[in-house]
């Protein structure tokens, strides 16, 4: 259903992230899921910059956008 409603809006789930370093991306405790922190990937790689100076605000969305994608790749992956 999540996928679906992405879907309408014009987005597509990213695969997810494989950890770098040493952590795991995600554990569940209880009924509780926790994801770690995720990075604004694009196209072109990460996306990098500060609101205002490097990045518009639009650029700002769109990364914020990408961090949230991230994070539904995740939980997709966890459940």
């Amino acid at each position: 259903m999540v996928e679906q409603a992405l879907e309408k809006l014009g987005l597509k789930l990213p695969v997810p992230a494989v950890p770098v370093a040493n952590y795991v991306p995600w554990v569940i405790l209880g009924k509780t899921l926790y994801v770690s922190g995720q990075l604004p990937a694009g196209e072109n790689g990460l996306i990098k910059g500060t609101l205002g100076r490097d990045l518009s605000v639009e650029a700002g969305a769109l990364a914020a956008r990408a961090c949230g994608l991230s994070i539904l790749a995740q939980v997709k992956a966890a459940t």
